[in-house]
């Protein structure tokens, strides 16, 4: 259950939260209707600054949903699609607004003014475009299409179909690639269903407000994990490490740790095997007990932080993950295999046998003295990790 969490907390908490926001939005509307006039101005306000936030923060991907939500509410406010609609109904809006949330969950974040922003309002224009062509084709050739199903399309599929394949593309990126944004979007296609099957349910107006504050706290958030994690472990950065040194108490204690001939290793095997050590030793060091709190350092060199504990008690559990470490067989495979079908590298790994390597750590840790700062105690820590390598390297001193 732990590890479904962690896997996919990017996607399921932002979910619960928003169908939170939409049911209490439901169940007090009727208060809220004071306020419905600055509620009804609300998207453009919210939308507006995200679009400005987004773009801030090189997310350009929730910066056009943004400005594409808002081209629709003001469209939606202004009954401009009943006049343009009337021979398909509003179907073909609703499968384009679905097709471009689609498009954008499979696109990665990419620069607005440059070519890709080109491309990417070339490519709404082709989504827009497919929306209403669908149902052309369906109007004008319908008899050649029941010939060629030998059956015929019935009006609810007709609909379905796409938004079903728009559904099961946005839902397999948010789960295959978890993060914040995907989620977003998902959000994002969520709402725009609702919108047309339960209009009822709550006015365009609270859902695109919901989903602009889903925007805001997802590039906030996303930007603060941009700033305080490590890209390439995922661990909390020095910058994290000494954020947490300003909230700690008067006592804890320090560890650093420092991968064994690092650059021996790099230079022998490569850059590639070495950052996949660096995400071994850091899934590894994630596991330790004791309380600890890993952050990368820097480099090779990774800290723990262990809050309201002294030396003695933290020994033991830094003595028990260098003995994982060491005891790890890392697998060097050829780089080609990812280039290749499941069936040969199935097929290759039974003919070879790759080469197996170890590494090892060394672990210097200090408890913090009365009178002493943060920086005193992670320096008397680093002393006692040269301490640990003059003595033979892949031990604990204090």
């Amino acid at each position: 259950m732990t590890f479904l969490y962690h896997r996919f907390r990017h996607l399921l908490v932002p979910v619960l939260l928003t169908i939170l926001a939409l049911t209490l939005s439901q169940l007090y509307q009727a208060n809220l209707n004071i306020w419905a006039e600055i509620i009804a101005a609300l998207p453009y306000w919210l939308l507006m600054i995200t679009t400005l936030i987004a773009l801030q923060f090189n997310r350009s991907r929730i910066a056009f949903l943004s400005l594409l939500f808002i081209a629709y509410y003001a469209l939606y406010q202004n009954n401009l699609f009943a006049l343009s609609l009337d021979m398909f109904s509003d179907k073909p809006i609703v499968i384009a607004g679905s097709l471009v949330i689609s498009l954008f969950a499979m696109v990665k974040d990419r620069g607005v003014l440059s070519s890709h922003g080109i491309l990417r309002i070339l490519s709404i224009t082709l989504c827009l475009s497919l929306g209403f062509l669908w149902f052309w084709a369906l109007n004008h050739y319908e008899q050649q299409i029941s010939t060629l199903l030998t059956t015929s399309l019935k009006p609810q599929y007709q609909l379905l179909i796409p938004m079903m394949m728009c559904s099961f593309l946005v839902s397999f990126n948010a789960i295959r690639h978890t993060n914040l944004v995907n989620s977003a979007i998902f959000i994002s296609l969520a709402i725009w269903i609702m919108h047309y099957y339960q209009p009822q349910w709550l006015p365009l107006s609270y859902l695109l407000s919901i989903l602009a504050v889903v925007y805001l706290i997802t590039i906030l958030v996303d930007s603060y994990f941009l700033a305080y994690r490590d890209e390439l472990t995922s661990l909390p950065s020095r910058r994290a490490l000494f954020n947490l040194s300003l909230s700690l108490g008067r006592k804890y204690s320090v560890a650093m740790l420092d991968i064994d001939h690092f650059k021996k290793f790099n230079d022998t095997y490569g850059h590639d095997v070495g950052d996949q050590v660096l995400k071994l030793v850091a899934s590894k060091l994630l596991n330790i007990s004791g309380g600890g709190r890993v952050f990368r350092y820097g480099g090779e060199e990774f800290t723990i932080i262990f809050p309201r504990k002294d030396t003695h008690f933290v020994l033991p559990h830094l003595d028990a993950v260098r003995q994982t470490i060491q005891d790890y067989n890392i697998v060097l495979r050829d780089e080609k295999r990812k280039t290749q079908t499941k069936a040969k590298r199935k097929a290759h790994s039974s003919t070879k046998k790759y080469k197996t390597v170890k590494v090892t750590i060394s672990i210097g840790t200090a408890e913090r003295l009365t009178g002493q700062s943060f920086t005193q105690t992670l320096k008397k820590a680093d002393e006692a990790l040269y301490k640990a390598k003059k003595k033979g390297r892949n031990q604990v001193c204090h």
